[in-house]
């Protein structure tokens, strides 16, 4: 790592619950002179990742098994937006193992050391705030702005800026613009979005779909949508 005066220490963000685990996840990112920021829970990463940059983010495998389906909506976009790595550790050795990175392939990483090493070269980032609520809302997805060729969906989570929705279509690819009208809405005005993300079926054990920001829609679809996350996070 290079050293200087001007130089900022890298930072990692740590997620784990177990305190054994938590010791030696710290020892190990400590050892490289990291700055080690410890949280316990998927919506703290939310949170903390929101409030000040970090090269990456460490996740404890047994805190994401554990979690509930909206706990991991809720660290996605931080996860999407910063490179991270989830860890775990043999029961016999007590040492740490890498289980999964969504940059370890392309940077040709293949241990824990490599892949941290590999972070702290990173410009730190800032995730975006997630505003998510587990809101299910039938919704009509095309790729054409007259809502030719429509597809029915439905959304898994919700936010006012934007939200995941269940899709198997191929041809819908990132930055893709695509129209999605809203079933539940009053107004019915196709709102224009962008796909920033996309989970293609049969990768992982999650619900296939992509992740879209909403770019353009009327004022009475915005106070709905808000209307509805807010009556949401109020149960």
């Amino acid at each position: 790592m290079p050293q200087g005066d001007n130089i900022v220490q890298p930072q990692i963000l740590l997620a784990v619950a177990d305190e054994e685990r938590r010791l030696i996840y710290e020892a190990f990112i400590k050892n490289e002179r990291v700055i080690c920021h410890t949280v316990s829970s998927l919506r703290d990463v939310a949170n903390q990742a929101a409030r000040q940059p970090y090269n990456a983010i460490f996740l404890d495998m047994p805190l994401i098994v554990k979690a509930s389906r909206y706990e991991k909506s809720l660290v996605e976009d931080a996860l999407h937006a910063l490179p991270n790595v989830r860890l775990n550790i043999t029961a016999k050795t007590r040492k740490i193992r890498m289980l999964v990175s969504w940059d370890a392939r392309e940077a040709g990483v293949a241990t824990p050391e490599e892949q941290l090493k590999y972070c702290c070269e990173l410009a730190p980032k800032v995730a975006p705030i997630c505003s998510r609520v587990p809101l299910n809302l039938n919704a009509v997805l095309s790729c054409s702005p007259d809502m030719t060729n429509t597809e029915r969906t439905v959304c898994i989570d919700f936010s006012p800026g934007g939200c995941f929705l269940f899709c198997v279509n191929d041809e819908i690819a990132l930055q893709t613009t695509v129209w999605i009208r809203l079933v539940a809405l009053s107004d019915q005005t196709p709102i224009v979005s962008t796909v920033c993300w996309k989970r293609e079926w049969g990768m992982t054990s999650e619900i296939p779909g992509v992740g879209v920001r909403f770019d353009v829609m009327t004022p009475q679809q915005q106070a709905e949508i808000l209307s509805l996350c807010r009556g949401k996070q109020k149960k």
